[in-house]
């Protein structure tokens, strides 16, 4: 096969043209947009039921997986966004995606506070490799944390227990002791997905805590979790097998915040926006920008991207995903990037609008 293929956008529609892919591999890679209980007309399958939507998206993320050129074995994480109503309800659905994914994929739930199309209650990032392995999970101090290896990066998950607001001097130990135990040190640390359950207070100390192990890159791009939070932090890291090369590490007056990594032949860039003149299609424009000037620093270009992610704070409402959705998608031609947008509880400080992530591979 050839070093990278595509999985056009056919098996589900948004409500506006998008020139993205459903699927990217490249090599043993491969990345999925956002897996939506959707028609291929844009309509909302089985609105107001979560259980029936998570079943759905299952069966899509298989026939994906399959026309992608994987199996189901190979799904390695499982970033889960949802809106629901109860924890017992939310418990039920990431109980069905794990019966369904029996391998022990990474399962990273993000509870949201809504999603852009009435009565959509769920969205599914797919994370795959030919060739993964599951470590055995660790748990001490209220801390657990869960390894997959794909051979050419690791994907590890990080959540601590309800009751602690803070990373305990414990819990940081053992973190760094369990990480490092699989070879996985800071330097090597490409991009991290970090989301906190809690006040004001509790966020910053829990962001603190993570930048005094060297493991968040970009504290804006914190994620505030929606009820009900299972966990009250949790972390999604990716670690590249050579140490990272930083080509971007920046903070402007104007409120933008990027860094751009590389190890190997990968590259992570993430990029915030903090302007308060700004609006989320104003802000989305800087950030993109940036990051295009990142990317082309880092010997690469949209062009190399293979997936990007965009959490951004909004209400309920088609129109704010598609006009920054416009403004993103105005970067790259089709086939695109496999993409994911939607609206969050928080991003990491007040006046951020939107956060935008990026994987790319510069062959």
């Amino acid at each position: 096969m050839a070093r990278r293929s595509y999985v056009p956008f056919d098996v589900f529609a948004m409500r506006v043209d998008v020139p993205v892919s459903t699927a990217v591999r490249d090599g043993d890679l491969g990345w999925t947009c956002g897996q939506c209980p959707l028609s291929d007309r844009g309509a909302v399958y089985a609105p107001g039921d979560l259980l029936a939507q998570t079943e759905f998206v299952c069966d899509m993320i298989e026939t994906v997986m399959a026309r992608a050129g994987f199996v189901s074995s190979s799904v390695g994480k499982l970033q889960v966004y949802f809106a629901a109503t109860t924890a017992h309800e939310a418990s039920d659905a990431l109980a069905l995606i794990a019966a369904r994914f029996q391998h022990g994929p990474l399962i990273v739930p993000i509870p949201v506070p809504h999603f852009y199309y009435d009565g959509m209650l769920i969205e599914v990032d797919v994370f795959a490799a030919g060739n993964l392995q599951v470590r055995t999970p660790f748990e001490a101090q209220g801390v657990r944390l869960e390894i997959v290896d794909t051979g050419e990066q690791v994907w590890a998950y990080i959540r601590q227990s309800p009751g602690e607001c803070a990373v305990s001097a414990e819990s940081a130990q053992f973190i760094v002791d369990a990480l490092n135990r699989h070879g996985l040190h800071h330097d090597h640390l490409l991009g991290d997905l970090w989301m906190v359950c809690g006040n004001d207070s509790q966020v910053a100390a829990i962001a603190h805590g993570a930048q005094q192990l060297q493991l968040m890159s970009n504290p804006d791009a914190l994620v505030r979790l929606a009820k009900p939070a299972l966990p009250v932090f949790a972390a999604a890291l990716s670690f590249g097998k050579e140490p990272v090369v930083v080509f971007t590490d920046t903070n402007t007056d104007h409120g933008l915040r990027l860094t751009l990594k590389k190890s190997g032949r990968m590259i992570w860039g993430s990029g915030t926006c903090a302007d308060p003149s700004l609006d989320l299609v104003g802000q989305t424009s800087m950030i993109m920008q940036g990051l295009d000037a990142g990317l082309r620093a880092a010997g690469a270009g949209f062009a190399d991207v293979v997936k990007l992610t965009a959490h951004y704070t909004g209400g309920a409402t088609e129109e704010e995903l598609h006009g920054n959705m416009k403004v993103r998608h105005g970067f790259y031609t089709s086939p695109g990037p496999a993409s994911t947008g939607l609206p969050v509880r928080g991003l990491g400080i007040e006046n951020c609008r939107i956060a935008i992530d990026v994987v790319a591979i510069s062959n």
